[in-house]
C-alpha cells in the first residue's frame, strides 16, 4: 500500500502549492552516494584509495559503508594512516596507525537548485576494538588533512536529469510548451530515509488562456491513422521500456509481474482500437494507468542492485519523468498535458540514454528468441510440435465423444491438422469436423503433457478439459469462417484470430503471426501455451487455489486472465466484476464442467442443429 500513499500525495501535491505547482520525488539511493563519495576520494575498482601529500604522510582507506542516520549520512571506512619525515633522506615515524574512519554528512541543496551538497560535521577515527589507542591524535590530524577537505567537495549534481525533466513536461504540454513552463525543475527540499536520500523537485506550469483552446474539428481518415499509429509508438515504447527493466534483474517474479503489466497493457491497446468514437481518447489513459502498475515495480528495482539502469541516475531520473506525467495529468485538462510519439521517447531517453530508438514503430512482428528466454516462456517449446513428433500421442480418450462420431482409425488416417486444411464447419459437415478438432486438441494437449512435467499431477489431468473448454468457448471451435472469398480465419473485432483467438497484438514477440493464421495446429499449441503460462506463473503463483473454491479456482483464474489479460486473473471471484465478463466466465464453467464429465458440449450453443 505504500506506493498508493505515495500517488495520493502526487495527485494531491498541487492544492498546497502555487497554481501549476507540483512537486514530484527523486531518489538518489545510498548506492549513489557511495559512487559520488568514491570518486571525490578516488577510490579504484577494487575498493580502494591511497591519499598522500608525500610518501611519508598518507592515508590508505578501502571497506567503505555509506548508510542515513537520522538526517544526516554516516560514512565508514578502513583507514591506515602513515605519518613521519625526513630524516637524513629517509622517511622516519612510528608504525602506521590502523582502524576505522566514521564521518557524519549533513545533505543540503545548493544555492543553485541543481546540485545537493554533503556537508560533513564530525570525522573521528577509532581503532579495531573501539579504543582511541596512543598514536589516534597523529592519524587524526593527518586524517583531517587529506580527507576532509576532499570530502567538502561530495556532490550530487542533477543538472543533467533535471534538464531532461523539463524538455519532457515541455513535449508532453504540446503548443506553447515552452513558454507554459513558467518555473524550471529544482530541487526544493531533501529527505533522508533508509534507502537513501529523497530530492523533492518542483516545477511550476501555467495553463493557456482560455481563448486560445478552440474546439478540436473530428479526425479524419489520416488522422484516424495517425492515432492509430500513436498506440503502436505506445506499445513499443512499453515493450522496450519493460524489457530493459526486465533484463535489470534476475528475479523472476519481478519479471513475471513486469510481463503482466506489458500484456495488460497490450490487452488494452487491442481494445481501444475496437472503439469508434473520435472524441474517445485512450492512450493517455493506458500510460497513466500503465505507469501506476509499473511504478512500484521500478520502486522495487531501485531497492536492488541494478547496474545496467544506475548510470547516472537514469532509473530514478526516468521514475521521475513518469511521475511529472501524472502530476501534470492531475493538474487538470485546462494544462493541455497530451501523450505525444516525441514525447514517448523523450521519456525514454531519460532510461536509455543514446539506445533509445528513434522511434517505436513499425512494430516487430517476428518471433524474438530473447524476449521468450527473458519472461520465461520456454524456446524449446515454441508453440511447435511436428506431426512426427505427435504420432502415437493419442490416448484413446475419444471415446467418450459418443458413437455418432466417426470411428478412431479414420481419425487417424490424416492427422486432423492436414484435414483442417481449408475446412468449414457446416451443417453437413459438422460431426465429422467436430471429431478432427477434438482429436486434434487432444494430441495437442498430450504432446504438451509429453515435453513438460511442470504441471502438478492434480492439474496436468484438468489440463485437456481446459483446453477444449477454452476453445470452445473462444471459437466454437472454428478456425476459419466462410466468405465470398473463400474460406479466411476466424477474427474478432480486437484482432485474435483462429481456434484459440491468440491477439497477435498482444503476442508479437512471442509467436508467429502468419503461422497463427495459416496453421491450426500452431494456433492450438499457441493457446496451449498461453494456458499454462497464466496457470503456472500466475494462477498457482499467487494462490488462487487457496481462495474458497480450491483448485477450481485455477482454472477459472487461468481462463480469465485468457481472456482479459493478467489482470484479469482474480475477476472471476471479485464482486466488482462486470457482468459482462461474469457472463463469459459462467459460460466457460459450464463448458469446462460438462466436458471435464465426459460429456459433449451444448452443440446449440455454437451452431444450429436437428431438422
Amino acid at each position: 500500500m505504500k506506493h498508493i500513499g505515495w500517488l495520493l500525495f502526487v495527485l494531491y501535491s498541487s492544492n498546497a502549492l502555487s497554481a501549476g505547482e507540483v512537486e514530484i520525488p527523486l531518489l538518489a539511493e545510498t548506492a549513489h552516494l557511495q559512487t559520488a563519495i568514491s570518486r571525490v576520494l578516488d577510490f579504484d575498482e577494487n575498493g580502494q584509495s591511497t591519499i598522500s601529500n608525500d610518501l611519508c604522510n598518507r592515508v590508505e582507506l578501502s571497506d567503505m559503508v555509506v548508510v542515513t542516520d537520522g538526517d544526516q549520512l554516516s560514512v565508514g571506512m578502513a583507514l591506515t594512516a602513515t605519518t613521519g619525515g625526513y630524516v637524513l633522506g629517509a622517511c622516519r615515524g612510528p608504525k602506521p596507525w590502523q582502524g576505522r574512519l566514521a564521518l557524519k554528512l549533513t545533505p543540503k541543496v545548493m544555492a543553485s537548485g541543481q546540485a545537493i551538497e554533503f556537508v560533513p560535521d564530525s570525522i573521528e577515527l577509532s581503532r579495531p576494538d573501539s579504543t582511541p589507542g596512543i598514536l589516534t591524535k597523529p592519524a587524526q590530524i593527518i586524517a583531517d588533512a587529506l580527507v576532509l577537505p576532499r570530502m567538502k567537495r561530495v556532490q550530487i549534481d542533477l543538472t543533467g536529469p533535471l534538464n531532461g525533466l523539463d524538455g519532457l513536461i515541455v513535449q508532453m504540454l504540446g503548443q506553447g510548451g515552452e513558454g507554459a513552463l513558467v518555473q524550471r525543475t529544482r530541487i526544493t527540499r531533501l529527505q533522508t530515509e533508509e534507502t537513501g536520500v529523497r530530492a523533492w523537485l518542483a516545477f511550476q506550469v501555467r495553463a493557456p488562456e482560455p481563448d486560445l483552446r478552440e474546439p478540436e474539428p473530428i479526425l479524419d481518415d489520416s488522422e484516424l491513422a495517425e492515432w492509430q499509429t500513436l498506440e503502436d509508438e505506445l506499445d513499443g515504447f512499453l515493450t522496450t521500456i519493460i524489457s530493459a527493466l526486465a533484463y535489470s534483474t534476475e528475479s523472476r517474479i519481478l519479471r513475471l509481474e513486469l510481463l503482466a503489466v506489458l500484456l495488460d497493457a497490450r490487452h488494452a491497446i487491442a481494445e481501444a482500437l475496437t472503439v469508434d468514437d473520435p472524441d474517445y481518447d485512450p492512450v493517455r489513459e493506458l500510460f497513466l494507468s500503465t505507469w501506476d502498475r509499473l511504478r512500484p515495480l521500478m520502486s522495487e528495482l531501485e531497492r536492488l542492485k541494478t547496474p545496467a539502469l544506475d548510470a547516472d541516475f537514469r532509473l530514478a531520473t526516468f521514475i521521475a519523468g513518469g511521475d511529472a506525467l501524472r502530476a501534470l495529468d492531475a493538474l487538470g485538462p485546462e494544462y493541455g498535458f497530451e501523450i505525444t510519439r516525441d514525447g514517448l521517447r523523450r521519456l525514454a531517453r531519460l532510461l536509455l540514454a543514446e539506445s533509445a530508438p528513434p522511434s517505436f514503430t513499425p512494430l516487430p512482428l517476428e518471433v524474438d528468441p530473447e524476449f521468450r528466454d527473458l519472461f520465461g516462456l520456454d524456446t524449446s517449446n515454441e508453440a511447435e510440435f511436428t506431426t512426427e513428433e505427435l504420432a502415437g500421442q493419442i490416448s484413446g480418450g475419444l471415446s467418450w465423444l459418443g458413437s455418432w462420431l466417426f470411428p478412431a482409425a479414420h481419425a487417424d488416417s490424416i492427422p486432423p491438422e492436414e484435414a483442417l486444411k481449408g475446412l468449414v464447419p457446416q451443417r453437413d459437415n459438422l460431426d465429422a469436423y467436430l471429431e478432427l478438432v477434438a482429436s486434434l486438441l487432444e494430441k495437442q494437449t498430450n504432446a504438451w503433457l509429453a515435453e513438460n512435467d511442470r504441471l502438478p499431477d492434480t492439474m496436468a489431468e484438468r489440463l485437456d478439459p481446459l483446453v477444449r473448454a477454452t476453445a470452445w468457448k473462444e471459437s466454437c471451435w472454428r478456425h476459419l469462417v466462410s466468405s465470398r472469398d473463400g474460406p479466411q480465419v476466424l477474427r474478432s473485432a480486437g484482432g485474435a484470430v483462429g481456434m484459440m483467438q491468440i491477439n497477435g497484438r498482444v503476442w508479437r514477440n512471442v509467436y508467429d503471426l502468419e503461422r497463427l493464421v495459416d496453421e491450426v495446429d500452431y494456433n492450438v499449441n499457441a493457446g496451449i501455451e498461453i494456458l499454462t503460462h497464466y496457470l503456472l506463473d500466475y494462477a498457482i503463483r499467487k494462490g488462487e487455489h487457496e481462495q474458497p473454491g480450491g483448485d477450481d479456482n485455477l482454472i477459472k483464474a487461468t481462463y480469465a486472465a485468457y481472456n482479459g489479460g493478467p489482470g484479469h486473473l482474480a475477476r472471476y471471484r471479485r464482486e466488482d466484476t462486470a457482468i459482462s465478463l461474469k457472463a463469459i466466465d459462467n459460460a466457460f464453467w459450464n463448458h469446462y464442467t460438462t466436458i471435464k464429465a465426459e460429456q459433449w458440449p451444448d452443440i446449440s450453443s455454437c451452431y444450429s442443429v436437428g431438422g
